[in-house]
């Protein structure tokens, strides 16, 4: 054995034990991968220099992965939306979709998602899912469940739709381009397109129906931040708020379900509920009461008054976080205007919560007393000069972003210029990206706090250290090793051993190497095996493309797995157990449907 093929054998390893670690995740998901990176230095760096032997890959060279353009558009397509998150701006169309349609929430999800596998066919799926992310988050918020539930189905929905026809994907594209060159064979655009949908026939109903119950105990992390308690709040609506010129039917205004409406101040009439076809007007003073994140997204909670032209990317994002009125505290029996917080932190109280008990009385009336619950608004500035007060007990735990809503028209229009870029292919996807995560910095959309907290490391070190095994996989020869073996083993059963055997090999690469890298890989071993027993090769190529695609048991295996695996808070276990069968079910369904549709 030569130590080029020992180094063959110990990549193999590695990857074995790198994908257990995955998996298994008795550790971090970054140590694993920062262990992977230190066993490949040693294989290809460390021993062959100790003992003067040569090495087709150097220390360089694995650590190309941490400037792939792959990872460089997967975390600016994060902090993008992140910034689309931060700036709510989605949540008043997915509210409109959620609350207007006659369906019930499940067949709105099950359409978006059906939607958006459709639109794969056409479009390169990358934008289609960073288009999706943010209106299932925002649905998903509205109805209360867990984006897990819908990100994962939307994302592998868009996977089968890329694979229907031959502009769906790039690996469709690279396939065809070196299957021209190998045996002179013209894929055409609807070429893939039976046998896609024969894969998709089965695959969707278990997108649609089994994936979610994989989520069905997973805590809500789409409302994570609600507290649960019920604050009572007030504001004066001006002119231009979402909320004027809504109108009560049968005694409640139905565009506030989850809010509820406790008094409405005109002038010197007050009225209370139920409402008799009243109609918001500016100038009114409405008390509210509901949990925090309702009365944030519907612009009920506002910034302190001194806060409100803060420098967003300079560091005066706004938080809303809780805050309890301290025993003995020099506030007790003052209204929330008379306790100056305001004045002397620049912190905005904007409604109180008291042990559960609720009143009719106007939030500026509120006598606070001892354990009362204050909801405060405020920059990361003005909530360190409150802490070192002795009258309230901030609960840190408990803060979060409020949506800077003033910023949302430009997060849109970052967004939608990102999506049409990438659709048109005008620039490159990784360029398109980071001018907008720099865009939405620069315009205020998030700040670098934000930004730096959607960073995922997790998915920085999955793409740097699967990039290396990748590498040390193809140039070792371990790739055409398999595929040359597996050849031998099954061309003395027929045509169709061989086309089921290649489908399986393929699908498992493509989950550790790129979808793109498998099937530039596999085209030309597919056409000489195909050659080899005297088999047609349109088949064989076919094959490559649908199980070079059938890239679900890993988050490794495709751009967009990544996309939505930190939104998701996906682990990479959920991809295995999830996308595991639907990889099956790809290769069981080609290998029944092919050889009767191609007839070999």
């Amino acid at each position: 054995m030569t130590f080029s093929d020992l180094q063959m054998w110990l990549t193999f390893g590695v990857i074995a034990l790198t994908i257990v670690g995955f998996s298994l995740e008795r550790v971090a998901v970054e140590t694993t991968a920062l262990a992977s990176l230190f066993l490949l230095t040693l294989v290809f760096v460390v021993f062959p220099e100790a003992f003067d032997l040569s090495s087709p890959l150097s220390f360089a060279d694995l650590l190309l992965g941490f400037s792939n353009p792959a990872l460089v558009a997967v975390l600016s397509l994060i902090v993008v939306g992140q910034g689309l998150f931060q700036t709510g701006a989605l949540d008043a169309p997915s509210r409109h979709l959620a609350r207007n349609t006659r369906l019930p929430p499940s067949a709105v999800f099950i359409l978006l998602i059906v939607f958006a596998g459709a639109l794969s066919a056409f479009l390169n799926n990358t934008p289609v899912v960073v288009m999706m992310i943010p209106v299932l988050m925002s649905l998903a918020r509205e109805q209360r469940i867990s984006p897990a539930k819908l990100l994962m189905a939307m994302n592998f929905a868009t996977i089968i739709g890329g694979s229907t026809t031959l502009i769906g994907s790039s690996t469709n594209l690279l396939v065809a381009q070196v299957a021209h060159h190998e045996a002179g064979i013209n894929l055409r655009l609807f070429d893939l397109t039976a046998p896609g949908l024969a894969i998709a026939a089965v695959a969707v109903p278990y997108i649609l129906f089994v994936i979610p119950r994989f989520f069905g105990k997973r805590p809500q992390e789409a409302v994570k931040f609600a507290s649960g308690k019920q604050f009572i709040t007030e504001i004066v609506l001006p002119e231009g708020h979402p909320l004027v010129g809504m109108r009560s039917v049968a005694g409640l205004f139905p565009g506030l379900r989850d809010v509820t409406v406790r008094l409405v101040r005109r002038g010197a009439a007050i009225h209370l509920p139920p409402f008799e076809d009243l109609e918001l007007q500016p100038g009114d003073l409405a008390v509210f009461s509901g949990v925090r994140e309702d009365l944030a997204r519907h612009g009920i909670i506002k910034p302190a008054r001194g806060e409100r032209g803060a420098d967003t990317a300079g560091g005066g994002t706004h938080s809303v976080g809780e805050a309890i009125v301290a025993p003995g505290g020099r506030i007790i029996g003052r209204s929330p205007a008379e306790t100056g917080i305001e004045q002397t932190s620049g912190i905005n109280v904007v409604a109180v919560e008291r042990r559960g008990r609720m009143s009719r009385q106007a939030f500026s009336e509120v006598r606070l007393e001892e354990g009362d619950v204050l909801l405060l608004s405020g920059t990361d500035a003005s909530f360190d000069r409150l802490r070192g007060s002795r009258d309230l007990l901030l609960l840190e735990k408990s803060f979060a972003p409020l949506p800077a809503r003033r910023d949302s028209l430009r997060s849109i229009l970052i967004f939608t210029g990102l999506v049409v870029l990438a659709a048109t292919g005008l620039v490159p996807i990784a360029i398109a990206a980071l001018g907008a995560a720099l865009l939405m910095l620069v315009f205020g959309c998030l700040n670098i706090r934000q930004a730096r907290r959607a960073f995922d490391s997790r998915i920085f070190m999955l793409i740097g250290a699967s990039i290396a095994l990748a590498t040390a996989l193809e140039r070792t020869g371990g790739a055409q090793f398999l595929a040359e073996h597996l050849v031998a083993l099954t061309e003395h059963g027929g045509p169709r051993l061989l086309l089921s055997a290649l489908f399986a090999l393929i699908a498992i690469l493509t989950n550790v190497l790129s979808n793109n890298a498998t099937a530039v890989l596999f085209t030309p071993i597919a056409v000489s095996a195909a050659a080899a027993i005297g088999a047609p090769a349109l088949p064989f190529v076919i094959a490559v493309i649908f199980a070079a695609n059938a890239s679900f048991a890993t988050p490794i295996g495709y751009q967009t797995n990544l996309l939505v695996m930190g939104p998701g808070n996906y682990r990479f276990v959920d991809f295995l157990l999830a996308g595991g069968p639907l990889t099956i079910i790809s290769w069981l369904v080609f290998s029944l449907f092919a050889p009767w549709y191609y007839g070999i």
